[in-house]
């Protein structure tokens, strides 16, 4: 494809910031410096207290026309502020998720755009991409060379919609999605349990999505986060820990809140966008619990493994 092709689309970045001086300079930095100039980022901030807005009006200053900011009145939480951004960006182009704290890879909207548009060749659909990403700490060092393998979340090669009813493995901050996908996506309901989780459930209900292994941004992990990554080997432990008989009670008590909680996402899913699948899903919460484990497991609906699935519908 040639270059010219490729960056007649404009990428939107949409980003939610809130007090984020303290990281917000390199990821704002590594947007400078990517390798394609067809991006246009648009920051909502949550009602900061710090030097986000000043940091924000210097780049946008730098980057004049290419940056739009608009500011809470009060703090609406991570969720909705990345909802609202979806509701009020709708130009034609391509999108992207952005934190306030990660870096991207100085070619990572190129290498995502180039392959979407190589993708829409095959076929016209809504489409997400997501690649991988390097786990790194507050100081920058590098966690984990791979998210995806520290975290133990792969997209199944089947069944995407049913996994994704009860665990999100696309990461927002290395997404991308079409146009079209846009267009579904005219917000993110209360019920969602983060934005890219609800991006990614609609994308495998009307389209599709492909993971890329190459490592196209720094996902950092700090005390601050809103939701850090996912570490397998902590996971593991902590259930370990729950399985003691002191911790039953505690353990019964945090599933069914799991299971409420993407009933509810189910369901806000089920009102806007009827799905055979998401009908399924909830009917079979309504069954007892071995009926729940032999036809949740068996109908592809999995969470993380085959063992934490058996949970989930047994207790």
């Amino acid at each position: 494809m040639r270059g010219k092709e490729l960056h007649s689309v404009t990428i939107h970045i949409l980003m939610a910031t809130c007090n984020g001086e303290r990281y917000l300079a390199e990821q704002l930095d590594s947007i400078g410096r990517q390798t394609v100039s067809n991006w246009k980022l648009h920051i909502c901030d949550d009602a900061s207290n710090d030097r986000t807005m000043e940091m924000i009006g210097a780049f946008a200053e730098k980057y004049a026309g290419q940056v739009e900011v608009t500011q809470n009145s009060a703090n609406l939480g991570a969720k909705q502020n990345f909802a609202k951004l979806v509701r009020e960006v709708r130009e034609p182009g391509d999108y992207a998720f952005c934190d306030q704290d990660d870096i991207w890879e100085p070619d990572k909207l190129e290498r995502l755009q180039r392959r979407i548009r190589e993708e829409e060749k095959e076929r016209k659909e809504p489409l997400l991409l997501f690649s991988d990403a390097r786990l790194i700490d507050q100081d920058g060092n590098v966690l984990a060379d791979s998210f995806w393998g520290a975290s133990g979340l792969y997209m199944p090669g089947e069944k995407v919609f049913e996994s994704l009813l009860l665990c999100n493995f696309a990461q927002g901050a290395a997404m991308l999605w079409n146009e079209s996908l846009h267009r579904l996506l005219t917000d993110i309901p209360e019920q969602a349990q983060m934005h890219d989780w609800w991006t990614a459930l609609v994308a495998a209900g009307h389209g599709r999505i492909v993971g890329l292994p190459e490592k196209l941004c720094c996902y950092r992990q700090h005390t601050s986060n809103v939701l850090g990554g996912f570490n397998r080997k902590r996971w593991h432990q902590s259930f370990m820990d729950k399985l003691r008989i002191s911790n039953w009670k505690n353990l019964i008590q945090n599933n069914h809140e799991l299971q409420k909680e993407r009933r509810e996402q189910a369901e806000a899913y089920q009102e806007m966008y009827p799905d055979r699948r998401a009908e399924r899903y909830l009917a079979l919460m309504k069954k007892n619990r071995v009926a729940r484990a032999y036809c949740g497991i068996s109908g592809g609906y999995l969470f993380l493994s085959w063992k934490y699935s058996l949970k989930y519908y047994l207790l």
